[in-house]
């Protein structure tokens, strides 16, 4: 049997707004939506969206099935990498549509530019792009540590 979605790794995220959130993706990170399930009481029990290659399911918050969202958990512990090809441009639109920063998007040591969002709903986010491929001993040097031995 062929799967009906691309494989891979898929974040499900859990929000206590759904509709605002997936605003929110669509706006501030560019999402497209392809798939929606409500139950019969108009409740999004989750929204499929496309970013970039990958997918991204967003649902109500349910406390009952332990779906709980970043408020009432105090936070996430979790931090979702974006790589794009313009993390300032994504930034930018994220800021604008309602995100805070963490960290601002930077060139870093590693070889990307890369910064932290936190959504709307709790949720964090790297926003990313490799500008060099370094070596760890490369890396190592940038940051002024010695290299790992072999």
């Amino acid at each position: 049997m062929t799967s009906l979605r691309p494989q891979g790794l898929s974040p499900h995220l859990f929000v206590r707004d759904a509709e605002a959130a997936i605003a929110f993706y669509r706006d501030g990170l560019g999402a497209v939506e392809v798939f929606r399930n409500t139950l019969p009481d108009g409740v999004i029990l989750f929204v499929e969206l496309q970013l970039g290659a990958g997918r991204l399911l967003v649902s109500e918050e349910t406390p009952s099935l332990g779906a709980l969202a970043p408020p009432t958990l105090g936070g996430s512990p979790v931090l979702i990498l974006l790589e794009v090809d313009d993390p300032d441009g994504v930034a930018e639109r994220a800021i604008a549509a309602g995100a805070e920063v963490e960290m601002p998007v930077a060139e870093m040591f590693w070889g990307e530019r890369y910064g932290v969002l936190r959504d709307p709903h709790g949720h964090r986010w790297a926003v990313t792009t490799a500008r060099e491929q370094l070596t760890p001993d490369e890396i190592a040097l940038r940051r002024q540590v010695p290299p790992l031995p072999e």
